[in-house]
């Protein structure tokens, strides 16, 4: 008994501590994989862990301080380069029927209306949420967005796409991220202090509760019975 209390009010001490940086599950999140010297874009088709999926275009833009900076570290991508396209990256390692965090910043391209800003999020093929666009002011605006998914069996695929106007300007995407999803600190710490009330009970008020369910039990068989 003592050894078990010990191991809940540790478990709880930690479930309450600071929680543990977690791993971005997608490869370059934020495309910073790709040199592009500040003040300047490229134009790929593929970069770490993300490739062109569709589009009249030959690729996409990795831009570095371009119409506006990046959200996190130098580099963000415009998804309507020579027209609107779609990025997307595969995920094999996922667990089937297990749910993720997905998160990213979305921005307008400055200066520019609505009608060409749009980005659109799918999980494999299926649309998430409505549509991102606004008007672009000075520079970028970024906006976090998140989601939870659910993975399915064998391989995943996340894929922006940009909408709207195809006019080789358009919304940026920027520090993209896909995490495991695990219970809050708090949430754990409250069902170890629930665990550690249940053993800490009196002996007395346990017996109690034994034979409530007992009488509960032998009731219910009863009227089955009859």
């Amino acid at each position: 008994m003592k050894r078990l209390l010990a191991l809940i009010a540790l478990t709880t001490a930690g479930a309450c501590a600071s929680a543990a940086p977690v791993t971005n599950l997608l490869v370059n999140g934020g495309f910073e994989s790709t040199t592009v010297a500040n003040g300047n874009w490229v134009n790929v088709s593929s970069i770490a862990g993300w490739t062109r999926l569709a589009g009249p275009g030959t690729g996409f833009e990795v831009r570095n301080n371009v119409a506006g900076a990046a959200q996190e570290g130098r580099n963000y991508v415009e998804l309507d380069t020579n027209g609107n396209t779609t990025i997307g990256q595969y995920l094999d390692s996922l667990v089937g029927g297990a749910v993720y965090d997905l998160s990213f910043w979305y921005s307008p391209r400055e200066g520019q209306a609505a009608s060409t800003n749009g980005i659109q999020v799918f999980w494999n093929g299926v649309q998430i949420g409505d549509t991102l666009t606004g008007t672009g002011g000075s520079g970028n605006n970024w906006s976090m967005h998140e989601y939870l998914l659910t993975a399915q069996a064998g391989r995943n695929l996340l894929s922006f796409a940009a909408v709207g106007t195809s006019d080789s300007v358009g919304g940026s995407l920027d520090n993209v991220s896909l995490q495991n999803r695990v219970p809050e600190p708090g949430s754990l710490a409250l069902t170890f202090a629930a665990l550690a009330g249940a053993f800490l009970m009196p002996p007395v008020l346990r017996r109690r509760a034994e034979a409530r369910r007992a009488v509960a039990l032998a009731s219910a068989l009863k009227r089955d019975a009859s």
